[in-house]
């Protein structure tokens, strides 16, 4: 006997501006911004507390136009793509991090660290990589690192 999973949730009745938002993957400023300009349908208002709420159709619809670029009302519409906060071009990131691996350091008192001390810090320390890691972190294990070994 096998049991099958089903792929989707089910989709609420209703939604409010916030789980909208989340889902279409912008600020509550840009899918207002949206809605005056008639890409998304506004809000309706439950009649009990006015609070604005969205039906399951008119959420399909939002996301629909969100993803294909044609808004409810037709028109075409570019939309500005997110990009992850701190992520930037590898070819930058190594050359960054270490310029404020540095300047941290500095400011912690090690005024004669190089910038190769703290490259090979890094690769005993850290041999796959910060990526993931908290900066303040990598700080602390390379000031240590440094102090440690008597390199500085």
């Amino acid at each position: 006997m096998s049991v099958a999973m089903k792929d989707e949730i089910p989709a609420k009745a209703a939604v409010s501006v916030s789980h909208l938002c989340r889902l279409l993957k912008m600020s509550r400023s840009q899918f207002y911004f949206h809605v005056r300009r008639g890409t998304f349908h506004a809000p309706l208002r439950l009649a009990a507390n006015n609070r604005p709420y969205f039906t399951a159709s008119m959420v399909e619809d939002n996301l629909r136009a969100r993803q294909t670029g044609v808004g409810v009302n037709g028109e075409y519409v570019l939309f500005y793509e997110r990009v992850a906060t701190g992520l930037k071009p590898e070819g930058s990131k190594g050359k960054s991090e270490i310029a404020s691996l540095l300047d941290g350091l500095k400011a912690s008192g090690l005024k004669t660290v190089t910038r190769e001390q703290v490259e090979a810090a890094l690769a005993t320390r850290y041999p796959n990589g910060t990526a993931g890691q908290n900066e303040n972190t990598v700080l602390t294990v390379v000031f240590r690192h440094l102090k440690s070994s008597g390199i500085v």
